[in-house]
């Protein structure tokens, strides 16, 4: 045998000796772990120390340094459930949201050892794209590369992301040239615009160098779950916020349906190596919130009440529709003035104002006290008192000055109050004096058996909404004095614009009161798992035929020859309902709080189409200089665009069936 061939023989020897003992080895050290190691890597609380155990400090591994394993838990986060409107148009919804890393170790020389052990490059190249190959020693075509991947990055985020043309150059250039992981771009959890979204990412992925295609993948996207209301201020109150700690709206009021339930899974750390367990628990991902609200209607209600603020510069205002059969919320508006992070002041989704008590209600509260006046006087078409206070000043003989006990001959056109006149035209003219001389007449100056008859009514029971508890009206139970003649005409306390929503919907329905409803359902993977039903509060106000009457009167308002709502009494819809003005309690500059008539409160509440009323609706104005008439105004904008919308939505049916295309109406809506 040649001296060649033993060599060979010898080294062929040792190599198959070698791959022997590596091959025993492996097979040794899988021994050792699945015999010997087996309680270590299964989480064996002789050897782990498992901080998911309570008092899992007193465990004496947690004072032995030594001590190579410890297992903790994972929480493995669900996605949070959508709030959608009565079409299912998503209001709130979690979407994802990502980072943009380049992870420039990944664009490192190919390298490959000599035969002297020497690093030599073997690949210098930067796939661009699979036809395009850049060699990293052409410097200009590398650099032509990085400026043109930042002009292409600059110009597609400049909306969103506040950097320049250089900043891109040099974090490209960071990632390229000097081989690191750099962040691009990372989203901001806590702004609606500053995200990158799966329409950017798929725009990167068509860029040079970070196309799927190329050999070497060094973009990466990493993803998290962002809160996103699609339509930005619209019910936003209503909806919420979502941030920790600080939770709103209907987003907190159904958290637990929302924020599904979480997930776990226990991962061991062995020697600072992270191994996952197979002890885990899916996730549940949250429910779906059906609300009763209409994006469309919602939009008008939101426009019409934004145009109004502007233009009479209040300080807040809010307008609510309701449903009058169900009780159902089908759009709610809260805005206030107020500068935004950029300095820009206008009028925004701040608080709920239509469910705080924050102001007086005004005149509309006649209608209350109408109600308690009717209850006691079946005939009141026979009654008749004095337009002006001198009836109402005997109750009073300390503060009788305070009345108004003549007046003018020429009384806004309307001619002298200085004479009598009957209820229906106290109420429609919105007179304090004679609303009050009505209540003590009626209740024979027994401001507790008044007040009795509010809460046998319902109008002084707080309301429990699926926002919440409103409480009960403040109105001042041992009330004396004066007191009790600001409280049957206007104000003195406070009172939630919704409460009053609530009992002119209840005399719209006929006398049945509906506590108001925000949510009809909740859903999970498209099962209905629970359904609110409408709470009925009061099934019959009060008589049949007090309703009846108050229903009369709340039409003459707009209707009637005195009615401080007239100028409308000939639109379409028809409508009915009660203005409301009130001075506002401000501190004067004597330093004394007093009311202000150069700055009120407005609004009007009622209902539409009287023929068959569909809609209540209730809009608030607060620090205005202005009567009530620029709240009726606003009332009937709405009311009209929504009439309009829903007579688009019939014609359009109709149009479907094969019925006959009426051009005139083509734009109505718009």
């Amino acid at each position: 045998m040649s001296d060649y061939k033993k060599s060979f023989n010898r080294r062929a020897l040792v190599v198959y000796f070698m791959a022997l003992a590596f091959g025993i080895g492996c097979v040794m050290q899988v021994l050792y772990l699945a015999f010997w190691q087996r309680p270590l890597f299964s989480g064996d609380p002789e050897y782990c120390l498992d901080k998911t155990q309570p008092d899992w400090e007193k465990n004496p591994l947690a004072r032995n340094p030594n001590c190579r394993c410890i297992v903790t838990m994972n929480d493995i986060t669900p996605v949070r459930g959508d709030i959608l409107d009565d079409q299912g148009n998503i209001l709130a919804s979690d979407f994802t949201v990502f980072d943009v890393v380049i992870d420039g170790r990944k664009l490192h020389i190919d390298t490959l050892r000599n035969k002297k052990w020497a690093i030599v490059s073997i690949n210098d190249t930067l796939y661009a794209t699979p036809d395009r190959k850049i060699s990293r020693s052409d410097k200009e075509a590398v650099n032509k590369l990085i400026t043109e991947l930042a002009d292409q990055l600059y110009y597609h985020f400049k909306n969103k992301f506040p950097y320049s043309k250089e900043y891109y150059r040099k974090k490209l250039a960071e990632a390229i040239l000097e081989y690191k992981n750099v962040d691009i771009l990372k989203s901001n959890l806590l702004s609606e615009k500053t995200l990158v979204t799966h329409e950017d990412t798929a725009f990167i992925r068509k860029l040079p160098l970070f196309q799927d295609r190329c050999k070497k993948k060094c973009i990466g996207f990493p993803g998290y779950f962002k809160r996103i209301y699609p339509y930005g201020e619209l019910a936003k109150r209503i909806i919420g916020t979502v941030p920790p700690g600080a939770r709103s709206g209907l987003e907190l009021t159904f958290n637990d349906w929302l924020s599904g339930r979480n997930g776990a899974q226990k991962v061991l750390y062995i020697d600072g190596i992270r191994v996952p367990s197979e002890k885990f628990s899916n996730p549940q991902d949250g429910a779906s919130v059906h609300t009763t609200l209409n994006l469309r209607m919602q939009n008008i209600v939101y426009e019409a009440l934004m145009d109004k603020l502007y233009l009479m510069g209040a300080q807040w205002g809010c307008a609510v529709i309701m449903e009058v059969n169900t009780g159902e919320i089908k759009a709610i508006a809260n805005l206030k003035r107020h500068a935004n992070e950029n300095g820009k002041v206008g009028y925004y989704e701040i608080f709920n104002h239509a469910f705080r008590q924050e102001c007086e209600p005004g005149s509309t509260f006649k209608l209350a006290s109408l109600l308690t006046y009717l209850e006691k006087v079946p005939d009141d078409t026979a009654k008749a008192y004095m337009l002006c206070g001198c009836d109402i000043a005997k109750y009073f003989a300390g503060d009788s000055k305070k009345f108004k006990t003549k007046c003018g001959v020429a009384d806004a056109g309307l001619g002298s109050r200085h004479r009598r006149g009957k209820p229906i035209e106290i109420f429609q003219r919105s007179l304090n004096e004679g609303t009050g001389t009505m209540i003590f007449d009626a209740y024979n100056n027994n401001f507790q058996s008044y007040l009795k008859a509010l809460d046998s009514i319902g109008i002084t029971m707080p309301l429990e909404t699926q926002l919440g508890t409103v409480g009960a009206p403040r109105i001042i139970r041992d009330a004396k004095s004066m007191r009790t003649f600001y409280i049957t005409t206007w104000g003195g306390f406070n009172m939630a614009p919704i409460q009053t929503l609530t009992y002119f919907n209840g005399v719209a329905n006929n006398g049945k009161m509906l506590c108001p409803k925000i949510v009809s359902c909740i859903t999970q993977q498209d099962k209905v798992v629970e359904v609110y039903p409408t709470v009925v509060l009061k099934e019959q106000m009060t008589r049949k035929d007090v309703i009846d009457r108050a229903k009369k009167y709340l039409e003459a308002v707009v209707s009637g020859p005195y009615g401080t709502a007239r100028t409308y009494k000939d639109s379409i819809p028809h409508f009915a309902g009660k203005t409301g003005t009130r001075d506002i309690l401000v501190e004067l500059s004597d330093g004394k709080w007093g009311y202000d008539p150069r700055r009120n409160s407005i609004s009007f509440c009622g209902y539409f189409p009287v023929e068959k009323p569909k809609y209540t609706m209730i809009v608030y104005l607060y620090d205005v200089n202005g009567m009530s008439g620029s709240a009726v105004q606003l009332f009937y904008t709405i009311a009209k665009r929504i009439t309009s919308l829903e007579t688009t939505d019939l014609l359009q049916e109709i149009d479907k069936s094969g019925g006959m295309k009426n051009e005139i109406y083509m734009n109505l809506g718009r």
